[in-house]
């Protein structure tokens, strides 16, 4: 624990002693102030020797053994029983993690903890930069939490935790949340306080992206997507007959959608949480709300022996088994299959490369093409290595 966090523990200790001591300085100068009235002709250094009971006056009278009964029972109880609290008491990193982002300064405001922010966590770590993190999902930041770093947990949308995260104060802002409700409502808050500070947006639609960008937001809107998208574009680019796509997101639509529209091409979206997507359908697109695992789900539907293409895009961690499962499957079954598979760590994708499948939308990708959006004086800006 870093000495910051211990003063930190110990004021908001304080803060909740305030009753507590406020009582005892008061009885004490009450007593000092007795002893003033009662006991003429004594010095200064004698009064407060007398309220302290660590002298008493020579003629002991009722108020004098009365203040000498109560004033160390109210001495133990209330001092002895904070220090034994504050060496007893477990340590609280949410709450100190919390008043450590209250302290920063000219930092960088990083909401939501999804793959591209926790790149961007990443980078301000190694490199030493000032940043907070709010988040409303306490498991996702809990190893933060415990090292020490500033994080306010709570809903993004409540100017409490904006607060919190002294976004008044930050050079720049990342908001890297699914919820494009969300991503507004943070946006619009915090230009409300923060007139100068740049906003980074992940955002998918281009409507979205275009009202963030105007003003008086007049923030910077990205999308990984479709910066996905371009690899996506050049491996689909002449390809012709039928392909699988099997994922739930954004970015799972457009891949679907895109290839839908090249000629001579038939595409199968297994997608088993959506009833629909948010393009225009056609007649060369199929959906299928149904959750694939094996070979046999997909049988139902087509003939893998006419597919040229698949793409699996789930983007759970949970599901990265499933897909490679699925991979090692189509790579063993049917070779002329060609294989994408949707990761964000870099170290998975010697996995992968044994079922000769390609990687695309990886987080470290993603966080570079945002490096280049970023001026000089950004936390994530590339540093130069000597």
């Amino acid at each position: 624990m870093s000495l910051l966090n211990v003063l930190i523990e110990i004021n908001l200790k304080l803060k909740q002693y305030k009753a507590q001591f406020t009582f005892l300085i008061l009885f004490w100068f009450v007593g000092f102030l007795v002893f003033v009235i009662i006991e003429p002709n004594h010095s200064f250094v004698e009064y407060i020797l007398f309220s302290l009971t660590i002298r008493l006056p020579e003629k002991v009278g009722d108020f004098t053994n009365f203040y000498a009964l109560i004033w160390p029972i109210l001495l133990e109880v209330i001092v002895i029983g904070f220090l034994m609290g504050e060496l007893l008491e477990k340590y609280n990193p949410l709450i100190t993690s919390r008043i450590l982002a209250k302290h920063k300064r000219n930092h960088t405001v990083i909401i939501g903890f999804e793959h591209i922010t926790e790149r961007i966590i990443e980078h301000c770590i190694m490199n030493k930069e000032p940043f907070c993190v709010l988040e409303d999902n306490q498991e996702l930041v809990e190893d933060l939490i415990n090292g020490g770093h500033a994080v306010v947990v709570g809903d993004p949308t409540e100017p409490i935790n904006l607060d919190f995260t002294s976004v008044k104060r930050a050079k720049e802002v990342f908001i890297g949340v699914n919820d494009a409700r969300i991503a507004i409502i943070c946006s619009e808050k915090i230009r409300n306080v923060n007139q100068d500070c740049p906003i980074y947006v992940r955002a998918f639609e281009d409507h979205l992206q275009s009202y963030l960008q105007q003003p008086p937001l007049n923030a910077k809107a990205f999308s990984t997507s479709k910066w996905a998208m371009d690899d996506i574009k050049k491996w689909t680019h002449g390809k012709k007959g039928i392909a699988i796509v099997i994922g739930r997101d954004s970015l799972t639509h457009r891949i679907a959608y895109t290839l839908s529209l090249q000629p001579e091409r038939e595409i199968y979206l297994f997608d088993d949480e959506h009833d629909g997507i948010e393009f225009p359908e056609n007649e060369q697109l199929h959906i299928i709300k149904e959750y694939t695992r094996f070979l046999s789900d997909l049988r139902d539907h087509l003939k893998l022996e006419e597919v040229t293409q698949a793409f699996i895009c789930w983007k759970r961690d949970s599901e990265f088994t499933e897909s490679l499962y699925l991979a090692s499957k189509l790579f063993l079954r049917y070779p002329r299959i060609e294989i994408f598979v949707r990761i964000f760590d870099e170290e998975l994708i010697d996995l992968v490369k044994n079922y000769n499948a390609k990687t695309f939308s990886t987080s470290s990708k993603a966080f570079k093409m945002l490096q280049n959006l970023v001026p000089p004086d950004s936390a994530i800006y590339p540093k130069i290595k000597e």
